[in-house]
């Protein structure tokens, strides 16, 4: 344990010997470092991460002439500041110690979903216990360690400068894969459902206008519901047509494939159900042909638009 520091009296508090005193000797420092290093060896967990910031609140509160089991009542708000900049200093020296690979690869599977690096540091001190205990207040505190870690992590993303392709490449893709898929499975995601919902609303709703034996305020309110509703599949259906058509050349081949077997045996492609599929296909091919700004190559035969799949960069 450190050696406790000597009184000073108020004569030299003023020549700003307390000040001087403040400082840490390098004696005490290496000590510091040593006790945290053989808390790193012999404890885990919400044990470590406890005795750890005891370790440097006992350090501060020694560089005030305070030991750790002094009586803190009387103690001014000058020091208690002090102290607690002194702790939070230390804590973030060291807080690459409490940052993991799982971690890491947790900041790298939120940014593949579209997720900031402030909400993913958040969720982060939310669910893990060492990180929690360092966001209270006789630690780092929640805005300090977030900042610190928004800071640390945010390198963690494809784009960056520092984005460690090799470690977490893998881990990217696969999350980012799934999250698509998630997305396009999610209901009423499509413009196409979107625009199916908004019709039913509105004919129930013109349905309920038929009916009669409305007071007016009823009517207004109808009526605007009707008029809104009616926007909102016009902007929908706007923007289903400038919706990018997805025609890969294996989706082209399958779509090709599926209408030669139609052809072929058009009363089994019927007994299979799978006629709306179809058509979507080729309303899909229709539109891109029509509208895709598709270049018509030396023989007179028009190119297919190739897949203009993007992947969207995360901000913090």
């Amino acid at each position: 344990m450190a050696s406790r520091r000597n009184r000073i009296t108020l004569q030299d508090a003023l020549h700003g010997q307390f000040e001087r005193s403040r400082k840490q000797s390098q004696e005490a420092a290496t000590e510091l470092v040593s006790d945290l290093k053989t808390l790193f060896s012999s404890l885990e967990g919400r044990e470590l991460v406890d005795a750890f910031i005891a370790r440097i609140q006992r350090d501060a509160a020694e560089r005030v002439n305070l030991s750790d089991d002094a009586d803190f009542q009387a103690i001014t708000v000058d020091d208690l500041d002090y102290i607690r900049n002194l702790v939070r200093d230390g804590l973030q020296q060291f807080i690459s110690f409490f940052i993991h690979d799982e971690h890491r690869e947790f900041v790298v599977r939120c940014h593949a979903r579209g997720i900031s690096t402030t909400q993913a540091v958040t969720a982060l001190i939310n669910e893990d216990e060492a990180m929690k205990r360092l966001a209270y207040e006789d630690a780092l505190g929640p805005k300090l360690l977030r900042d610190v870690l928004v800071r640390r992590m945010s390198y963690l993303k494809p784009g960056s400068t520092r984005w460690p392709e090799a470690k977490y490449g893998a881990i990217w893709s696969e999350e980012r894969a799934a999250h698509k898929k998630m997305v396009r499975d999610m209901p009423l995601t499509s413009p196409v459902e979107q625009a199916a919902l908004l019709v039913k609303h509105a004919s129930r709703i013109n349905e309920e206008l038929g009916n009669g034996n409305h007071t007016v305020k009823d009517l207004q309110i109808l009526t605007n519901s009707l008029t809104k509703t009616i926007e909102s599949l016009r902007k929908v259906s706007a923007v289903e047509a400038q919706v990018p058509v997805d025609l890969s050349a294996p989706h082209l081949v399958a779509v090709l494939e599926r209408l030669t077997l139609a052809l072929d045996a058009p009363d089994q492609l019927a007994l299979s159900g799978d006629t709306d599929t179809l058509v979507a296909g080729l309303e899909r091919l229709t539109h891109s042909l029509k509208s895709s700004g598709q270049k018509t190559i030396a023989d007179g035969v028009e190119s297919l638009p190739a897949n203009t799949d993007t992947e969207d960069d995360n901000s913090d």
